[in-house]
Parts: C-alpha cells; structure tokens; sequence
C-alpha cells in the first residue's frame, strides 16, 4: 500500500489546487467513515482524481484508470504509487472486478468514472454498466460525485457529494436488466447533483 505518497500528493496538491483551481465542496458528509464503498463521478479530465482525493481528508481511494495510463513510466509510475489499477475498456476486464471486489471487501473506497472516458465539454454520456455489476456483486453504498467542470483558472468550481444510490427493489442480481435499472440510478444521481 501507498499511502503516505497518496497523502503526501494531496498534502502538496491541495493548496496548489486551492489557488489554480478553487473548489465549492458540499455533500462531503455522504461519504462513510468506514467499510467498503464505491465513489461514482462524472469525468471531464485527467486531474479529477486527484480534484477530489484532496477534497476528502478522512478515507483513501482506489482509483480505476485505463490501461493505457500505465503504459507511460511517469504516469504508471505515479499511479502505482497512488495504488490506483488498470482496467481495460475494450470489454469485461475480470481482473479489474477481482480487485474492486477484494478492495471493497477489505473496507476501501472505489473511485469509479463510469462513463468510461473523458467528456471535456461534461456532456451527459452514458455510463458502463460495469460499476452496477461490481456494487450489487459488492453490496457496499454507491455515493455519486459530480464536478462541475470544465475546468477554469482561478474559477471556483462546483464539487458535490450526494448520498448514496438506492438499489431498492433490484436484489443482487447480475442479469442485463438489473445492471441497465441500476446503472440508470447511478446516472441519475450522479448527474442531479448538478447545479
């Protein structure tokens, strides 16, 4: 494990932040304070992992990235350390479930970007039904998160927390129908934090 450089980034990257990139926060009370939980957010840039990491003191997130980061010696070398870990887009990536599921199990937080790449102009795309798989597989909160981007120099930009996505009435089944209702719900939620 990589804490002590995940906190230490965020310990750097936070006032620097603060400065370049001033945030709104609110709903930072919707994320739990213990177990398991899966942190579900729009995605309009590279930076938005680290843009919420240093909104968060309390827990630590394991963040999902493309394969393809790793692939660079810096970046992979910084996303190690981060322990964030690779998943490949092309299709269903079992490895990447594996360890959602182990991380989610041993009481950590998931950071998921479920559209599945960057929208720079945050348009509402669809999301992948991955991350409805490994949270009813998983049984641990879905909080969403969204950022009002894009991102703008010295602009204060809006940073939500809601609370957590109801599964009510799904079960924990894994067919294509479940997935499409819950994923629906995480867009929903995702998304209605915005302002």
């Amino acid at each position: 494990m990589s804490k002590t450089f995940y906190r230490f980034l965020c310990a750097v990257m936070k006032p620097v932040y603060a400065v370049i990139y001033p945030a709104k926060v609110d709903g930072l009370e919707n994320i739990p304070q213990e177990g398991g939980f899966i942190l579900c957010c729009n995605h309009i840039s590279a930076r938005d992992p680290f843009y919420l990491a240093v909104r968060e003191k309390k827990r630590y997130f394991h963040f999902m990235a493309k394969a393809e980061l790793f692939d660079s010696k810096l970046a992979g070398a910084v996303l190690r350390g981060l322990d964030a870990f690779p998943v490949d887009r092309g299709h269903s990536d079992l490895n990447a479930i594996r360890t959602s599921l182990a991380l989610l199990k041993d009481g950590h937080g998931l950071g998921i970007f479920p559209q599945g790449t960057r929208s720079r102009d945050n348009a509402r795309t669809p999301m992948l039904e991955g991350v409805s798989m490994i949270a009813l597989r998983a049984g641990v909160p879905v909080i969403p998160a969204y950022i009002g981007g894009p991102y703008r120099l010295f602009r204060r930009t809006q940073v939500s927390f809601g609370p957590p996505v109801s599964f009510e009435g799904l079960g924990r089944r894994v067919d294509s129908e479940t997935l499409s209702k819950a994923t629906r719900r995480i867009e929903d939620a995702v998304w209605g934090l915005k302002r």
